[in-house]
């Protein structure tokens, strides 16, 4: 069942745009890991801190497979500075009429 990752993150005043810049380039290098489908970054609208990274997976297993992964800390590393605080991740099952048991 594809599944859909929510990342919450606070970003520091003044680095809106550092933290965009580094989100690409971590993105760029997990392109290609096995079950990942695609990234994007949710930017506020009303001037809140707060950016949602979501990327959508073939399976929850094969995000809980690269987020136990060594390489996963070292890809995502060059967001962290700008993380005002710690960050909040949910991970959500698409549930469509197709993926729904009888």
């Amino acid at each position: 069942m594809t599944a859909r990752v929510m990342v919450l993150a606070r970003i520091r005043e003044g680095d809106e745009g550092k933290f965009e810049t580094a989100y690409a380039e971590v993105t760029a290098k997990v392109a290609g890991t096995p079950g990942h489908i695609r990234d994007e970054l949710l930017r506020p609208a009303d001037n809140d801190d707060r950016y949602i990274l979501l990327s959508e997976w073939e399976t929850t297993a094969a995000f809980l497979a690269w987020e136990d992964a060594p390489i996963h800390k070292q890809t995502t590393t060059p967001l962290r500075p700008y993380w005002a605080g710690a960050v909040e991740r949910n991970i959500h099952e698409v549930a469509t009429a197709d993926s729904k048991e009888n």
